[in-house]
């Protein structure tokens, strides 16, 4: 089973940039396409629903050390989505088709290296409280 993140829960919608702010996740298992909502506030929530939905295979544009590493060690496959923006017919397509990049080793710690650097500090110790500060931020007047 595929999972992806969605920015919106319409068959149109784009990929989430974030895994674990993404509101909805395509389960997508080759024929098959059901769009939940995401009720999880931090990746390690997330990566708990994936499992419970029997996801297999991850497409991400960005992802965290910690969901990255829990997957890892149930076997999870990684597929990059690419840096562009992308809309769920094209992800389905890309699926049948083979055509979504296998994440490797490079590849991954560059995607965890950009998500570190442009996260974080989240404090999981007797709560959920995060605080995300972002490295380029940009007032428009």
């Amino acid at each position: 089973m595929y999972a992806f993140a969605l920015k919106t829960n319409k068959e149109n919608s784009a990929m989430a940039p974030s895994f674990c702010k993404a509101k909805y996740f395509g389960f997508y298992d080759g024929k098959n396409l059901e769009i939940k909502r995401n009720e999880n506030t931090c990746g390690k929530g997330v990566m708990n629903w994936l499992f419970e939905n029997k996801v297999t295979k991850l497409i991400v544009k960005d992802i965290g050390r910690n969901p990255y590493n829990l997957a890892k060690s149930k076997n999870f496959e990684f597929y990059y989505a690419g840096d562009e923006r992308i809309e769920l017919p094209e992800v389905l397509e890309n699926i049948k088709n083979n055509k979504f990049e296998a994440i490797g080793e490079d590849k991954i710690n560059k995607i965890l290296e950009n998500h570190d650097s442009n996260n974080h500090s989240h404090n999981h110790n007797g709560g959920h409280n995060h605080s995300h500060q972002h490295k380029n931020n940009y007032v428009f007047l």
